[in-house]
């Protein structure tokens, strides 16, 4: 008995594009972002707001470390958050406790089984970060303490204002494509963008106080660990979760 088998397009192959279809993404596209020209100052001074407020409460300094400045991105005047806050450097019994326990959950990673690949990979990624934070600070001091506040609050509130703006060409590229209503689209967008608005701030403060507790040598991994990635996996959710909106496509005879 033969079996016979059929080919069935999947994915975008088995939708129809049409003018229509790219006048609506443009359409989107350039309202997000006329939407953005107007609203990134405004909201630039409400995140400074925010920051100036918390600044004190989490005894990261008064609320003149919190400041909007203006800086040129290709010729182009952007407003942009800046802050100031001071990061004490390490204790020697925090460092050693910091080499300790690297070396522990390296150790730890070999312990395991290969059955859990990975819980392995995250114990050795943050036990080397743990260990290139420590080593650093010993053997390139001026490394460890370059200009912390920057590293950790600036480039988490500069990285923010650049999601917003890429974001809707991510969308466009990535999202539009599909055959979802077009509310669907614009709530997909607003959600993401949401997202970031109200959560670069509050983790820009976290970042800043948790460096100013744990000392310098937790400022490498808070930046590997905490900047991009939770972002990235929230915004991947985000997607997936009106990506799920999408009809099936039908399949189609060869």
């Amino acid at each position: 008995m033969s079996l016979r088998m059929t080919r069935q397009h999947r994915g975008l192959r088995s939708y129809i594009w049409t003018w229509q279809h790219s006048a609506q993404l443009l359409v989107l596209l350039t309202a997000f972002w006329l939407v953005l020209w107007w609203a990134a100052p405004l909201l630039m001074h409400r995140w400074a707001d925010v920051l100036g407020w918390a600044w004190p409460h989490l005894g990261l300094g008064s609320s003149d470390g919190v400041e909007v400045k203006t800086t040129s991105l290709l010729g182009v005047p952007v407003d942009v958050v800046r802050t100031q806050f001071y990061v004490p450097p390490p204790s020697l019994w925090q460092w050693w406790g910091g080499a300790l326990l690297s070396l522990g959950l390296m150790a730890l990673s070999f312990a395991l089984s290969r059955e859990r690949l990975p819980l392995i990979y995250g114990l050795r990624i943050v036990a080397l970060l743990g260990i290139v934070g420590v080593l650093s600070y010993e053997f390139l001091p001026a490394l460890a303490v370059s200009d912390v506040n920057r590293l950790l609050a600036d480039n988490i509130l500069d990285m923010g204002l650049a999601m917003l703006w890429l974001l809707p060409a991510v969308h466009a590229l990535v999202l539009y494509i599909f055959p979802i209503p077009v509310l669907h689209k614009v709530a997909a967008t607003m959600t993401g963008m949401l997202m970031l608005v109200v959560s670069i701030p509050l983790q820009a403060a976290s970042l800043a106080w948790l460096a100013q507790q744990c000392s310098l040598l937790v400022t490498l991994p808070l930046y590997m660990l905490f900047s991009f990635l939770p972002q990235i996996a929230a915004q991947l959710g985000i997607y997936g979760l009106f990506m799920s909106f999408a009809p099936a496509p039908e399949p189609r005879s060869p």
